[in-house]
């Protein structure tokens, strides 16, 4: 059988929708392919492999920042999960032979657990008004849901929340400090454009506070969780630029025009901010240092209560794979593996203490159920899983 054919039927058996001919023939090919297969397991062949799928993946990402509406047209991403599932051929089945020898048919075996698959993350979040009133804005339909302090507050067709200034003229004191809130629970994501043009993608369990009416001489907005900003450049009646800041975990960045991603989360050691566009300043909070100028392709990271701030080269394309759609693990620990998934699935999951120093590598949708990207973790040859009511047990294989 030719590869492509064969990266076919994996490519359906990965989605769910292989049938036992085609599951017959992925074994048949696994067997008859064992030796070459075993063969190209030496580290430096995976490590130049790994580079090259990643660099294809990576770039995609990148060019689709810079141009995003004209890289829609461009199946690269078709291109790299291509690539990716040969790479999972050449490296993974040789794993998975190894772990499951007892076993004379991999997709038997991940058949007979009975998982009661989770849906991937939906358009949901909580709008909660200046007044306190609250919108469950996945069941609000879509036009105008609300007017405050001479704000228009509309829902897309697209699943976007975007405000528009309707009338300003008879605003009170009071109206210029109110704040909205945008949270997102676990299982949830939106996307909103903020008074002054600014966007926001939020991720699972994230929360963006902002003003209605931004100040004229300053944009804050606090923020907790994980989100993609491209900030409006605005300026003043001086054609001086009106600054924006984020404020997060134990850190702030003031924006300086550009795009760039947030990673906050409350429950995680470390905040990293990636920059892809334009320039930010990040500022320390627990440091009494100078602030740290980041370039397009870098990425600060501060441990929670450090008063270090580390400038790295940043993995771009790692860091907004989940606003493009996919999982995108490149050597990621299995906690923040397991992080992720909770979050965008809704689920619980424990690992063994034995997993607790593996890192994963591995690349799929985020617009598949979590049988699914169990799978992929399987395929790596160093997971494997188990249902306890549920929970999702992973385990070492």
């Amino acid at each position: 059988m030719d590869k492509k054919s064969i990266l076919i039927i994996l490519d359906r058996y990965l989605k769910n929708q292989s049938n036992a001919k085609e599951k017959q023939k992925l074994d048949e090919f696994f067997e008859e392919n064992s030796n070459d297969i075993k063969a190209s397991k030496s580290i430096e062949n995976i490590d130049k492999l790994e580079d090259k799928i990643f660099n294809y993946i990576q770039f995609g990402i990148k060019e689709q920042v810079k141009n995003e509406t004209k890289l829609r047209r461009i199946p690269y991403l078709q291109i790299a999960a291509s690539i990716l599932l040969l790479f999972l051929f050449s490296t993974a089945v040789y794993f998975y032979r190894s772990s499951l020898a007892s076993r004379s048919n991999l997709p038997e075996a991940i058949a007979s657990v009975n998982i009661e698959d989770k849906q991937p993350a939906k358009n949901i979040a909580i709008l909660t008004l200046g007044n306190n009133s609250k919108i469950i804005l996945d069941e609000a339909s879509y036009g105008e849901i609300a007017q405050e302090s001479g704000v228009s507050i509309m829902k897309t067709e697209k699943g976007e929340l975007v405000y528009k200034i309707k009338n300003t003229d008879k605003l009170l004191p009071n109206d210029l400090n109110k704040y909205n809130i945008i949270s997102t629970p676990m299982g949830g994501k939106f996307k909103v454009i903020l008074p002054d043009g600014s966007l926001v993608v939020l991720n699972a369990a994230s929360t963006l506070k902002y003003p209605v009416h931004f100040d004229e001489k300053l944009r804050k907005v606090s923020f907790t969780g994980e989100a993609y900003f491209e900030i409006a450049k605005k300026v003043d009646a001086h054609k001086q630029r009106i600054p924006f800041y984020v404020y997060s975990n134990n850190q702030i960045v003031e924006v300086l025009g550009t795009h760039f991603n947030i990673n906050s989360y409350d429950n995680e050691e470390y905040s990293k901010t990636t920059l892809l566009e334009g320039s930010v300043k990040i500022i320390n909070e627990k440091s009494n240092s100078n602030a740290k100028i980041l370039q397009p392709g870098q990425q600060a990271v501060i441990k929670k209560g450090d008063v270090v701030t580390k400038i790295l080269v940043a993995d771009q394309g790692q860091a907004i794979a989940w606003k493009e759609g996919y999982f995108l693990f490149k050597n990621t620990n299995i906690k923040d593996v397991v992080n992720e998934l909770e979050r965008w699935y809704n689920v619980e999951i424990e690992y063994n203490d034995d997993m607790e120093s593996e890192n994963i590598t591995g690349y799929i949708s985020r617009n598949v159920k979590i049988s699914s990207v169990l799978k992929m973790l399987q395929l790596s040859g160093i997971v494997n899983y188990e249902i306890n009511g549920s929970k999702i047990i992973i385990k070492g294989s």
